[in-house]
């Protein structure tokens, strides 16, 4: 079987924390792209490469033949950074610390899944010397990679037709941070000059996923030092970024805002729309890293997968006529629809439609919502309407999903009002919001077809 591969990279959501930060921060916009997708992560390099591997027969990994349809297999490897020993990162990043950041990262999945995806650790968790123990571009993180899969599938699995991860098999590498290297810390994001992680991505997404390799920031001096190192960031932080690399896995692409040039018409309707790739900060794909918890996974996303039910489920098109639609909030587990997909008749471009509202366990602790992700727009919990770049996309990366549309000139905001209307670019569909309920628990939608 013949995969491609691409490599993803996460930085540290640095213009999430407060409106000065952020304006400086604001990404660059771009036109609608042709031959290359647009991206405005500057600090890393997001290019792709192409693999092939049949990932048959793999002597490493038998444990996931015998396992579930569901249950993914995980293969550890921790490095050791530059001026650090060995035995002070066995100490740093323990192999309870190793298996707890899995449960954890599999507790997540399990319920943003309904059980469809876990994962549980197979074989020893190795630890490798890295040489220079760099870890500041793609090619020195993919030097680690290859050193830690050697010694799960031996050497030149990577280019090898017939070894490396299996399907629904991981390599996970994981990488301690430097001292100070904390949110609020004088060295924070130095680590991997504001890296924490970067995986690879087969050509199709699915749940059934033939799997791959992710390399995560976990765990660091600064936290050893505290009482229990799982209230310090350097530990906590990994089980978000862990589980962003593990989508990456599954073929999940980021999660962004649709950046439109227009006027203000107040009916959130523009005609021009580039892409500013992971700028979502509520949603496990986007810039989430402001956050304390891990936010929900975006219905559309979830969909992508197949685990979002077909209760939680509605699609509205021209042949059905006008329709008032009711939503309820995208993480309760009410049997009812989180989730609304609407198709323009005149391009054949389908919406999604949500609820975000404030999710247990889950907080900003930098800056109360609403608040400026950048110069141009605010985010905040309510209706969002979004896209899904398609297959053949010159917008945005395929599957990569966007927040649509915000910009400088219409003073977006990441939501619309009670009694706003968005209005698609050919004016071939309208979606109201008629109402929000207290507590944004459920809202309710008019979608017309002028």
């Amino acid at each position: 079987m013949s995969l491609r591969f691409s490599v993803v990279a996460t930085i540290v959501g640095a213009l999430l924390l407060v409106d000065a930060t952020a304006a400086a921060a604001a990404p660059e916009v771009r036109e609608p792209h042709g031959g290359s997708p647009v991206t405005w992560e500057s600090a890393v390099d997001s290019s792709r490469f192409g693999r092939t591997s049949t990932n048959d027969g793999t002597r490493a990994l038998a444990t996931a033949v015998r396992t579930k349809k569901k249950t993914h297999t995980v293969q550890v490897v921790v490095a050791t950074p530059k001026n650090m020993s060995k035995k002070r990162v066995k100490k740093m990043v323990r192999d309870t610390d190793v298996d707890r950041l899995l449960s954890r990262t599999s507790s997540y999945w399990s319920k943003q899944s309904r059980g469809k995806v876990t994962f549980v650790r197979s074989g020893k968790i190795h630890r490798i010397n890295t040489g220079d123990g760099a870890c500041r571009t793609t090619q020195q993180v993919l030097k680690q990679v290859k050193r830690g899969g050697a010694k799960h599938y031996g050497k030149g699995w990577y280019s090898a037709k017939n070894r490396g991860p299996d399907r629904r098999a991981h390599l996970v590498v994981l990488y301690p941070y430097g001292k100070g290297d904390y949110a609020g810390g004088s060295r924070y994001g130095k680590t991997c000059a504001g890296k924490v992680g970067l995986a690879s991505m087969p050509s199709k997404a699915g749940r059934d996923s033939p799997g791959g390799w992710a390399f995560s920031l976990f765990g660091g001096p600064d936290g050893l030092r505290s009482t229990n190192r799982w209230n310090h960031r350097q530990y906590d932080k990994g089980v978000a970024t862990l589980a962003h690399e593990l989508a990456h896995n599954l073929g999940l692409e980021h999660s962004g805002v649709g950046w439109c040039r227009g006027k203000n018409d107040g009916g959130f309707r523009s005609s021009r729309c580039g892409a500013a790739e992971g700028l979502d900060p509520l949603d496990l794909m986007g810039a989430e890293f402001a956050a304390q918890g891990i936010p929900s996974l975006s219905g559309a996303h979830k969909r992508r997968l197949g685990v979002l039910p077909k209760s939680e489920q509605r699609f509205v098109g021209a042949k059905g006529g006008n329709r008032t639609v009711l939503l309820t909030a995208r993480h309760r587990d009410t049997k009812r629809p989180t989730l609304v997909r609407a198709r323009d008749p005149r391009t054949g471009e389908v919406y999604f439609i949500e609820l975000r509202s404030n999710e247990p366990g889950v907080r900003y602790p930098y800056t109360p919502l609403p608040y400026r992700a950048s110069s141009d727009y605010t985010v905040r919990y309510g209706i969002t309407v979004s896209r899904m770049a398609g297959s053949r996309s010159t917008w945005a990366y395929p599957g990569e999903h966007l927040v649509v549309p915000m910009g400088r000139e219409s003073t977006r905001r990441s939501t619309m009002r009670e009694g706003q209307t968005f209005t698609t670019r050919s004016g071939g569909m309208k979606i109201k919001v008629v109402n929000v309920g207290k507590g944004m628990k459920n809202a309710k939608l008019r979608i017309t077809f002028p």
